[in-house]
Order: C-alpha cells, then structure tokens, then sequence
C-alpha cells in the first residue's frame, strides 16, 4: 500500500484552548514496536479530557510538551502492521482508542491526523453498517457507559437496573446519550430522566426516540422541583456541574452516585497517573478535594464513585464493540472537517466548555 511520507495533523501550538489549534504538515510515523499498527485515519474523535490537558488543567499531574498533536480515538484503514499483530491485516477497517494506563507515558497517539499508530489492543473491527464517522467516537463513550454503570450496580448490589429510576444530566451530551442508551438497552433501566436547554428540548425524540421518560428543561425548571424526592436509585452524572442537582433525588438510604465528571480518589488517580509521577501530596491534595463530596452527601448513606474510563481492559473493550456490533446503541453526534480549521476550534470550544453542541465532536479526515 503506498503510504505517503507527510500527513495533515491537528497540534496545539501552546498552551492554550481551540485558538492555539493549527493544521501542521508533519511525517507519516513508522512503526516502530511490534504491536503496533499503522492507521490512515478517515474520522477522530475529540475527548475532553485531552483538550482539558493541553489548556494546563491537568498542571498538578501532568504537562505536555508542545508543539501537541491532537486526538486518541478514531476510525480508519489497516496500513501497515507490526510482526507482532496477529488479529489485524493491511484493509481491515477498525476503531478505538490509544488511552493506555498509567496515561501520559507514550507519546499522544495524533489520531487528528491523516495517519496514527495504536496498538492492537485497542483496536476494534468496524461493523460495516456503520460509516467511519459514526464509529470514530464510540470506544471511549461505550466502554466507559459499560464499565461505570457495572460499577454502579455493584456498589447498588444488584445485577440489572430493570425497575430502577435512573437520573443523567445532559441528555444530548456525547457521553449522557451514550449512558442513556446503555442504561435502557444492556442494563434495562425501567425509567431514565434527563436535562437539556431550552433550544435542545425539541431536539430529544429526533436524535433519541424513547430513550428517555422524562426531559426536563434545565434553563426554566430545576429538577428538585418537578422530581420527588428521593424517587430516584442511581444518578450517572455526566458534568462537574450537574452533581448538585442530582443529589436531592436520590434515594438518601439506597441511593447511588456514579460519576465521570468530578476528583478521583487517591487510588483511582494513582491508575491514571502512574507510579513515576506520583507525589506524595497528589495523596493530600485528593484525600481534601473528598471533603466536598462527604459535604454534599452529608446526612444520607448515598453510596458515590468517580469511575475512569479504562480501554486497557481488553474484556470491556470487546464487550463495548459487541453492544455496538449489536445495535444496542447508535452514535449522537456533530461532524466537522478536518481541513475547516474554524469548524474544528468552534466545536472543539463547545467540548471544552460543554456547552452548546449536541452528541460527540467527530472530525471527518478523509
């Protein structure tokens, strides 16, 4: 396959938000383990979290070295394998996503870019009925949906969410669509009650119909005022900001809390940042940031869990990739060209601030 030597990639210049985004010619990279595998990319998805690091939010564990490339997730065409892979061959199309833990050790993956590197590992076969696009965004959001609501069952002690009332903010968010879609269609939610503006209430039955019992609109209602109290089991809060309208729902003796937006316990950001970057203040630090959670549960036997996302765990990414082959779940989403550098900041900029787009960020490569 004839594989050019330069490729367009996405790089944040500097520290910086969406401003300090550029499209940079840079060389095709080479394989150079025998794991890896060598992507041409059609579609990337964008993910908080590494748009969040190279603005410096991440400063206390973690500072990247810029030039930066952009993007760990994506869609594309087998290139070029190591003599290690065994289950992929030059054409197959496949997804995934490069998040490995402890994370920040190997160079960021660039799946902004008309080429990438992954290992095999994270790497999933593309079912044909989807297009790159559709499937570009869905490794993290599926197994990350999969893997936080199992936990939430557990910490529940129960095995399935059938007759169970369910709260998640930001309905038409990329991961609160996904966690809905989960929640009804693997774990058997009986009941799902969400949020979204004003502008996106209209918007719910086209993008997910029946997903949802009830939508409330956040911008004229407050979900403590049209929710009993207490009616709710498990609440999966999607933003840093949603937590407190959640709580008073909840159930204050067998309630659950899992969340993907807030602080890490100690133990779950040691994961994340590895042993080599770990300070013993990071230990303080968190055991602190806790105290606002103990604050805000005060008074209930409310059980609550920050859960991270975890593709390293090659049974829940193939577990992800069979609720997608399945059908269990479609992808919510807005795309963008990677040549349309405007395009790119304006959507990369709803994704920081969370704010104002509906579904996943994907940007079209090819």
């Amino acid at each position: 396959m004839n594989i050019p030597t330069t490729m367009r990639s996405l790089v944040a210049t500097r520290k910086g938000g969406p401003e300090v985004y550029e499209l940079r010619e840079l060389p095709v990279p080479s394989i150079t383990l025998p794991t890896q595998v060598l992507l041409k990319i059609h579609a990337a998805g964008v993910n908080t979290g590494e748009l969040q690091a190279v603005r410096g939010k991440l400063g206390l564990f973690y500072t990247p070295t810029y030039p930066t490339q952009l993007g760990v997730e994506g869609a594309g065409v087998v290139v070029a394998v190591g003599s290690a892979v065994k289950g992929l061959k030059v054409g197959d199309e496949v997804y995934g996503a490069y998040i490995d833990k402890p994370m920040f050790v190997n160079p960021p993956p660039g799946f902004l870019s008309e080429y990438a590197l992954a290992e095999e590992r994270f790497l999933l076969r593309k079912p044909a009925r989807l297009s790159f696009e559709e499937a570009a965004g869905m490794a993290t959001l599926v197994t990350t949906s999969y893997q936080t609501w199992r936990r939430g069952l557990q910490l529940m002690g129960a095995d399935s969410l059938e007759g169970k009332t369910v709260f998640i903010p930001a309905g038409l968010s990329g991961t609160g669509a996904m966690a809905a879609q989960t929640a009804r269609n693997v774990f058997g939610a009986t009941k799902i009650i969400t949020t979204v503006s004003t502008r996106k209430m209209a918007l719910v039955e086209r993008y997910l119909p029946g997903v949802y019992d009830r939508v409330i609109d956040y911008q004229a209602q407050r979900p403590r005022d049209v929710v009993p109290p207490g009616s709710v089991d498990i609440m999966y809060n999607t933003q840093w900001d949603s937590m407190d309208d959640g709580i008073p729902l909840l159930n204050p003796t067998t309630g659950v809390l899992v969340s993907i937006s807030s602080t890490p316990s100690k133990a779950t950001a040691k994961k994340i940042i590895g042993e080599q970057r770990w300070r013993w203040w990071h230990a303080v630090l968190l055991d602190l940031s806790q105290l606002v959670y103990w604050w805000k549960l005060r008074g209930t036997s409310i059980k609550y869990e920050m859960v991270s996302g975890s593709l390293d765990i090659r049974e829940d990414l193939e577990k992800a990739g069979e609720i997608v082959a399945l059908g269990k779940v479609k992808p919510v989403m807005r795309v963008v060209d990677l040549g349309d550098l405007e395009a790119v900041r304006k959507g990369c900029e709803e994704v920081v601030y969370g704010k104002g787009g509906i579904g996943k960020l994907v940007v079209r490569v090819v």
